[in-house]
């Protein structure tokens, strides 16, 4: 710890809109274990403005609960924007990066090699050569964790259908369908995510990402993605506005793909349908469903019955035998249960020297699988793991393993979506 006084101090990097509408509120929750102490941002008025915020929660925390109205007045007094990421790592031991996603993993790598633990939001990388680069970089810093703050992993709804399918209520499972998205009329795309480099990718690597980090935490890291295929992944929509501006879309807003995982103890397999989607859901018997974060439509298919979900407060086990048992869930505002849950469970883990299952390869193979879905759609084919990631190695080798391979795999990737440019 940077002090002697056991908390860990906690540093936001890239302080914009997700950071402080869902990161900020969190910290004061947790003053027993931790100081958000610093704040960086390549445009400086952002973090000024966080540190405001932040400051105001501060406030309001101390009065609604009076035993820490003194440590909220001591993280008030640490409280600092710094111009630079070196500053900023020599002063926490953790930082929470929330940057867009192209520069994710550079702050990342600049952490861990500082000796800094780091957590950082989905989509990870814009590439798997961006993540696995992080993922290297971790496995040779040991002693620093790595958490991907993907909160549809710590959502509760997923850890129930987790729990629920480890009692064995469905039996093995075969297949998951699952939707993940927003409605088009939805305000939630940036221009950042319609960007092809700022993201790497659009709906498949803004909800696809989440679908996907949520469904294999469920079924279990021990099963291993291993082939995809593209089954539609386009432009709906080119035309939108975005943040009030007219804007030309090119990224994909509606991806259908499939993944085969494979259990890495049986050699046994589940097949997984996402769509991931800006346009709200199409596949299924329905005309459209709800693709959002509360209420996206989820069925398991196991060898003795289904799980199934497509409202935000309930689960329902329907088994081959005719019977039928719905599971009340509890809805939340937002994502807020999921954010205190994957904050506070990390800083858990870092206390208890613990590393996070949802590491950098974890993170890394999730930005493959939609790598993979992109060059099967190139390709028309289904395309392996191990093929996908040959594919990118051989730009590694012509520009090395550094930031402009990167942008030439993410602009080959989403060519097809680029060509009205």
């Amino acid at each position: 710890m940077k002090n002697k006084d056991g908390l860990i101090r906690v540093g936001g990097v890239g302080t914009g809109r997700i950071f402080q509408h869902a990161h900020l509120r969190v910290y004061p929750k947790f003053w027993e274990k931790t100081r958000l102490v610093g704040l960086f941002d390549l445009n400086p008025a952002c973090s000024r403005q966080a540190r405001d915020k932040y400051a105001q929660l501060l406030e309001e925390y101390a009065t609604a609960n009076p035993s820490a109205a003194a440590a909220m007045r001591d993280n008030l007094a640490e409280l600092r924007c710094y111009d630079s990421l070196d500053e900023l790592l020599g002063q926490v031991d953790l930082i929470d990066v929330a940057t867009h996603a192209r520069g994710r993993m550079a702050a990342a790598i600049a952490a861990m090699q500082a000796g800094v633990h780091v957590m950082t939001e989905k989509p990870m990388a814009r590439t798997w050569t961006e993540g696995d680069r992080a993922a290297r970089v971790n496995v040779s810093h040991p002693q620093v964790f790595f958490q991907l703050n993907d909160d549809n992993v710590f959502d509760p709804k997923y850890r129930a259908y987790h729990d629920l399918i480890r009692q064995g209520l469905i039996g093995k499972v075969q297949h998951v369908t699952l939707i993940r998205g927003s409605r088009l009329d939805a305000t939630s795309v940036l221009k950042s995510q319609a960007s092809a480099l700022d993201n790497g990718g659009g709906c498949l690597l803004d909800y696809g990402s989440h679908g996907l980090a949520g469904i294999w935490s469920v079924l279990g890291i021990h099963y291993k993605p291993v082939k995809v295929e593209a089954v539609q992944i386009g432009v709906l929509f080119p035309h939108r506005i975005l943040e009030g501006e007219p804007y030309l879309m090119e990224v994909d807003d509606n991806a259908q793909i499939k993944i085969l995982f494979e259990d890495s103890h049986s050699a046994s397999w589940v097949t997984v349908f996402l769509e991931a989607s800006w346009c709200g859901g199409h596949i299924g018997l329905e005309k459209e469903k709800n693709g959002g974060q509360a209420n996206g439509y989820i069925y398991f298919v196991g060898d003795k019955g289904t799980l199934y979900s497509n409202s935000g407060n309930s689960i329902c086990l329907r088994t081959y035998d005719g019977g039928e048992v719905n599971f009340p869930q509890r809805e939340f505002p937002g994502e807020t249960i999921a954010f205190d849950t994957q904050i506070g469970g990390f800083l858990d883990r870092i206390l208890a020297g613990e590393r996070s299952e949802i590491d950098a390869n974890f993170g890394a193979e999730v930005i493959a699988i939609c790598g993979a879905a992109y060059l099967s759609a190139i390709q028309g084919r289904a395309v392996t793991m191990d093929e996908f990631k040959s594919f990118s190695r051989e730009y590694i080798h012509k520009y090395g393993d550094n930031e402009q391979a990167d942008d030439a795999i993410v602009l080959d990737l989403l060519k097809p979506y680029r060509q009205r440019r």
